[in-house]
């Protein structure tokens, strides 16, 4: 395991972006270019998974194992990130069948991975300390990360995406600035809530987990406005207005987002900024937390009937 691929400076500019609406409105963005960190480990699974490779090394673990759908992108971030630093990578799949024609499946074979098919009752047992204990006997030199990516390895990541963050707004001529991101397994917002206190947040909800949702609101509700209208339907689903959104975004900032995580952020931006609580003029720093990997399994399901993704994705989409 050779970890010095996690030893590169990571601090990622902050651009400001203006976005006009079907109604002409001016919105002004700072976006946090986090998806720049790395072509293939990039945004919060750079963050995530940086300590958890270095903690492996120290504690001398063999491998490291976690866990994931189909289409995953901490999937396909720790397969990258294995190859980069010559350490073996398990994935604990949810499918009753490894399709490798998947993009994101095939590209963790062919980096090495080792693909591991559960079903879904299998899977729903994936946080049961029982059932580690029993894949661990199959792999007893790995270290098990949970699925996303989120545990206590995680955090000193996230405290230096915080510290660039508050870096910059303790120079910038409005300190009171919000910082937003989308919100998934709640790892990457919870990291930044704890090393940031005093901080203003927006969470853009991307799942549906009630159970979730109510604990953020419970322990950081002087921190954080959550905001769940930006759904289309729940995870992993969007609908032709979102897509059109998304092109049309990249087409004014030359930021490409995808409808699953980024695009639902800053559609409720742009949006939705009165349910927000903000002006049309308040600028917000948002987290473009990569993820781009994720339009090629969109792809190869016919989920993007629009043409125009289609040279977007060779030219900015690793392969």
């Amino acid at each position: 395991m050779n970890i010095a691929f996690f030893d590169k400076t990571t601090t990622t500019q902050i651009i400001a972006v203006q976005y006009k609406t079907e109604t002409n409105q001016q919105i002004p963005l700072l976006i946090k270019r986090d998806d720049l960190i790395d072509p293939f480990v990039s945004g919060n699974k750079w963050r995530k998974l940086k300590y958890n490779f270095v903690e492996a090394h120290r504690l001398g673990y063999k491998g490291i194992a976690s866990f994931g759908g189909s289409f995953s992108n901490h999937i396909y971030a720790l397969a990258c990130a294995g190859a980069k630093t010559n350490t073996p990578t398990v994935g604990f799949i949810r499918t009753h069948k490894l399709d490798l024609a998947n993009p994101t499946l095939k590209a963790a074979k062919q980096l090495g991975m080792t693909l591991v098919p559960l079903t879904r009752a299998e899977y729903k047992l994936r946080h049961d300390p029982q059932f580690i204990s029993k894949l661990k006997e199959d792999y007893p030199d790995y270290f098990f990360v949970p699925e996303g990516g989120s545990n206590i390895q995680s955090e000193p990541g996230l405290k230096e995406l915080a510290d660039e963050l508050h870096q910059y707004l303790d120079t910038s001529q409005n300190p009171n600035i919000k910082i937003a991101t989308a919100v998934g397994s709640g790892g990457t917002i919870e990291g930044l809530l704890k090393a940031l206190p005093s901080q203003s947040f927006i969470g853009v909800n991307v799942v549906n987990d009630t159970d979730l949702l109510n604990r953020l609101h419970d322990q950081y509700n002087s921190q954080l406005r959550l905001h769940s209208d930006a759904l289309f339907g729940g995870y992993g689903k969007f609908d032709k207005t979102l897509e059109a959104f998304c092109l049309e975004f990249y087409q004014q900032t030359g930021v490409l987002i995808e409808p699953v995580y980024t695009g639902k952020l800053f559609y409720a931006l742009c949006y939705q900024r009165e349910r927000l609580g903000l002006n049309q003029e308040e600028p917000v720093v948002a987290i473009h937390t990569g993820g781009l990997q994720g339009l090629r399994g969109m792809q190869y399901m016919n989920r993007l009937t629009d043409t125009r993704w289609l040279p977007l994705i060779n030219s900015h989409v690793p392969g």
